[in-house]
Parts: C-alpha cells; sequence; structure tokens
C-alpha cells in the first residue's frame, strides 16, 4: 500500500507519572489536543492501567481517539496491550502475555524488540531467533521506538522483520509531553476502528525521529526516582493507587 493512502497517525507507547512519565495524565491529553495532529493515541504505562482507563472514560473531550492499553514486562521483554481493560499479570513467559491479551479481545505488540539497555537477553533472542518471537503468536512489532537509547536498533529491528509477514508500527514510548509523536504508525484511515484493521492486515508504516540527547538528561533522575518508589511499593503488604 502507498504512503500516501496511509492517512492515520498513531502514536500507541505513552507514559504518564503513574509509571516512569513526568506528566499527569490530564496534561498529556492536553498536549496532544494541542500540539499534535495524531488521530489516536494509547497511554501505556508499566504494567498499570489507571491512567489509560482513565484517558479512554474522558475520550469524549479530545479531537483525537483513545485505546485503552498498558506496557506489560515479561520474562522476555515488553509488551504493549491494546484494547485491554483488565490488568495483564507481570513477568510471565511472552507466549502466557500475548494469550492473556487476546483473551480479552486485545492487541499484543512486541516494544523495543532489540534495545538491549532494556533487557538484554530478550533483545538477543529477538535478534537472533525472530521466529521465535513470531511463533508467540504477537500481533505487530515495534521497530521505530524514538526513545531507543542503542543506536541502530531501530535499523536492525526493522531490517530483521521487515520481510517477515508481520505487521510493523512506529511510537514515541514517551515519558514526557514534548517526545510525543516523535514516532508514529501511519495507517489506512483514521479512526481506532481504522487502526486495529489496519494493524490486522498490515496496512502501516512508520516515521520519526529520535529523541534529543537534552530529553533522556531530564529524564535520567524521574526514571531513577521512579525505579526506587516502584522498589518501595513492592516492599508494602498493600498498595493504595495514585491519585491521577
Amino acid at each position: 500500500m502507498h504512503l500516501e493512502q496511509l492517512t492515520g497517525r498513531a502514536d500507541m507507547h505513552i507514559h504518564t507519572n503513574l509509571s516512569d512519565g513526568i506528566a499527569p495524565v490530564h496534561q498529556v491529553l492536553d498536549h496532544i489536543a494541542r500540539h499534535t495532529h495524531l488521530n489516536v493515541i494509547a497511554i501505556t504505562d508499566h504494567d498499570r492501567l489507571d491512567a489509560s482507563l482513565w484517558a479512554y472514560e474522558h475520550r469524549a473531550r479530545y479531537p483525537f481517539e483513545i485505546v485503552p492499553g498498558l506496557e506489560v514486562t515479561t520474562r522476555e521483554g515488553h509488551v504493549l496491550a491494546l484494547w485491554v481493560t483488565q490488568p495483564i499479570p507481570r513477568a510471565l513467559s511472552l507466549k502466557e502475555t500475548v494469550a492473556a491479551i487476546h483473551a480479552q479481545g486485545g492487541i499484543a505488540i512486541i516494544a523495543h524488540p532489540i534495545e538491549p539497555t532494556i533487557d538484554f537477553a530478550a533483545a538477543r533472542r529477538h535478534l537472533f531467533d525472530p521466529a521465535g518471537l513470531i511463533n508467540s503468536e504477537i500481533d505487530a512489532i515495534e521497530v521505530f521506538n524514538a526513545g531507543a537509547f542503542t543506536p541502530g536498533c531501530n535499523w536492525l529491528a526493522q531490517r530483521v522483520y521487515q520481510d517477515r509477514g508481520i505487521t510493523l508500527v512506529g511510537n514515541s514510548d514517551a515519558h514526557m509531553p514534548s517526545s510525543i509523536g516523535s514516532g508514529i504508525t501511519r495507517f489506512r484511515g483514521s479512526t481506532a476502528a481504522d487502526l486495529r484493521d489496519s494493524l490486522a492486515n498490515g496496512w502501516t508504516a512508520v516515521e520519526g525521529k529520535r529523541w534529543h540527547i537534552t530529553t533522556y538528561l531530564k529524564l535520567l533522575r524521574t526514571g531513577i526516582q521512579w525505579t526506587l518508589s516502584a522498589s518501595s511499593r513492592a516492599k508494602l503488604p498493600s498498595t493504595h493507587p495514585t491519585p491521577l
């Protein structure tokens, strides 16, 4: 399909301050409305749905469509779970995670598959055993991630997976509002239903540019604080939802 037929623009990998982003969900959505031309977005915090469900419940306020989802931590890398409204357990195998997403009628997209700084073992496996990744029944692969830190990992992902009959997508992996839309998936149509249809049929193209170095520096302290906070929460017998 020619690029001019892919008029829709989607960013399906966006974080808020409920995981390791810096802005609350309402600020993220306001920024998208004012400063981007995206048609469809997904809030995909790490292993929690709170902000994404808030966004989905308030979707009528915004001039773009919102897909509910999260980024799931598996034993074999990270997976974007889209069109899901119930939690997905973390630390399952990749195949178990994909099955749990599909059980909700969702779409499973492998995130930054060959980024070694996030999960070296998973990146190595996805690079040298692409058939194993595809056989997990994943629906699409993120071959452009604007936040990818390692030079060449996006290029490698595109080279490894471009001729394997699987849908390819691009996203920003934004952790601050200014990065939203730095990586996108072009698709046929303009609605969330059109996006889902395009993902199912491989009617996609990826576009974008990597984050500027200053973005990484700004996020370094936030990432450290979030990691320490997550570690502290894991030691508590129970937790309460963080206000949005």
